[in-house]
């Protein structure tokens, strides 16, 4: 019976997975906000891993085993799959961060960045290590070695998206407007609760087997869940995104203000100081320093707070 359902259960959690995306990119074209694209590149690299890493190790182990092969050697090649995808979750999730930072308003901390990238690399190089000496004692069998991914893997998905809801919480506490506020607390505690049900079925996949496909559903297709409400909250605040979209990107249009400009004079707008907004978009000082004398320049202001009352507007 389970076997009969998998197909289904496949080409519906990738339909959701690819309705997600397609959502996604409607919105981004629409609203043009940063945290809509990096939302919609986190799914993209989500999607990526999912198809190489679990449908790909699905994939391989049935055909596997219509060979006359031992079980451990199976499970020694079905564990070795994800091990070549692990790059694109790590990218993933760090764009996931990203995501929930943007949405937050909360700027992504350079050292945070650093740490992150130093464990998820040591750890991409353990799982390397431990690929090689698989079998090669009781204590690292393929089936051991299986369970240990699951567990490393839920578990490093509950920690990112317990960052989020905690980000998100205390993000939604500082704000004033209502609608803002809900939306935050409502999308920390979806991105939680879908890693806490997907943690628990991975954790059964293997010893109930529809507990692995409730997993593919929820990998592949939970995500349409915050898309939905995101979708739901801009398009009731339509009318003044677009309208202070359409008033910004005039003002832009008029003083010859580029890309890479207009990300520093959202910074200045926000309060950031030189150093801040270095950090944030991973460029020197003196970088920093150099655009905001070209816009004061363009604009023909004197200072920061002749710069935040032009680039400031409002949807009232």
């Amino acid at each position: 019976m389970i076997r009969l359902l998998l197909p289904l259960v496949i080409v519906i959690s990738i339909s959701c997975g690819s309705y997600t995306l397609i959502l996604l990119g409607r919105l981004r074209k629409v609203y043009r906000l940063d945290y809509l694209n990096s939302f919609f590149y986190y799914e993209f690299l989500h999607l990526v891993f999912g198809f190489y890493g679990i449908l790909g190790g699905l994939a391989i182990k049935e055909i596997l085993l219509k060979f006359d092969l031992q079980s451990t050697q199976i499970e020694s090649i079905v564990n070795s799959i994800p091990f070549f995808g692990i790059p694109f979750l790590i990218a993933c999730w760090f764009i996931f961060i990203k995501t929930v930072n943007e949405i937050s308003g909360v700027r992504l901390n350079r050292l945070l960045t650093i740490i992150y990238f130093v464990i998820t690399s040591s750890s991409f190089l353990v799982y390397g290590f431990i690929l090689r000496t698989t079998g090669e004692e009781e204590s690292l069998s393929p089936d051991k070695l299986s369970r240990l991914i699951r567990i490393v893997f839920y578990s490093a998905d509950l920690l990112l998206k317990t960052y989020a809801l905690v980000v998100l919480t205390a993000s939604a506490i500082r704000k004033a407007n209502i609608a803002q506020k809900s939306l935050l607390i409502r999308l920390g505690i979806i991105f939680f609760s879908i890693s806490l049900m997907s943690s628990a079925a991975l954790h059964f996949a293997n010893t109930w087997q529809p507990a692995g496909l409730y997993f593919l559903l929820l990998f592949f297709g939970a995500n349409l869940a915050p898309v939905f409400l995101l979708k739901s909250y801009l398009q009731l605040n339509q009318s003044g995104l677009n309208k202070i979209t359409n008033q910004l990107e005039n003002l832009y249009q008029k003083y010859g203000i580029s890309r890479r400009e207009r990300e520093i004079i959202a910074e200045i707008c926000n309060g950031y100081t030189n150093q801040q907004i270095a950090d944030k978009l991973f460029i020197s000082l003196q970088t920093v320093k150099d655009h905001i004398h070209n816009i004061f320049r363009k604009v023909n202001v004197s200072n920061r707070v002749q710069l935040t009352q032009i680039f400031t507007v409002t949807g009232a």
